[in-house]
């Protein structure tokens, strides 16, 4: 060998192995894109009572369920049990806490909501999740039974425009 050429030594890679070693445990503390979520439904009768619920799960795409898709649920769904339901209200559950926040949610959960009620149909978004929590996130469907109808054909009220006005008239009598 000559003086330039020298034995090279691999470096020692031992640490970053330990280093990956140790991440494994914090794993289930970082956020993630949710790919799935709990759908349950609520049926409530005519006096006020849940009678039935029903629990389903359902793929987002890229942690979004889009209007279509809701729309056609919330369709395949409001009939149960051989009645028709009326939509009530969409609740969207979605934990979309940081891990920086997770220690003050330990100690004062008071100050965290995740609950939205949602006024109009259009996309959700589920924000990124501590995976650790991913199976918190959801979305709850309240359907009402809707009242029946006693009537079921209409009365027709029929208009009569070509009616002569009656008036009071007195005659003079000669």
């Amino acid at each position: 060998m000559s003086d330039c050429e020298t034995d090279y030594e691999m470096p020692d890679d031992s640490w970053i192995e330990e280093i990956e070693k140790e991440e494994k445990s914090y794993n289930s503390f970082y956020r993630e894109i949710n790919d799935t979520i709990k759908i349950y439904y609520t049926y409530i009768d005519s006096e006020n009572k849940i009678y039935h619920i029903k629990k389903d799960s359902i793929e987002l795409k890229e942690g979004v369920l889009n209007k279509e898709k809701l729309i056609f649920i919330l369709k395949k769904h409001r009939n149960f049990n051989n009645k028709r339901h009326k939509l009530i209200s969409v609740l969207q559950y979605n934990v979309d806490l940081a891990p920086q926040e997770l220690s003050l949610y330990l100690k004062k959960e008071d100050n965290f909501n995740f609950l939205t009620i949602k006024s109009s149909l259009n996309d959700m978004k589920w924000d990124d999740t501590i995976n650790l929590f991913k199976d918190l996130n959801s979305l709850h469907i309240l359907f009402y039974e809707a009242p029946k109808s006693r009537n079921k054909e209409t009365k027709k009220i029929f208009i009569n425009t070509h009616r002569k006005l009656k008036r009071k008239s007195t005659r003079k009598k000669t």
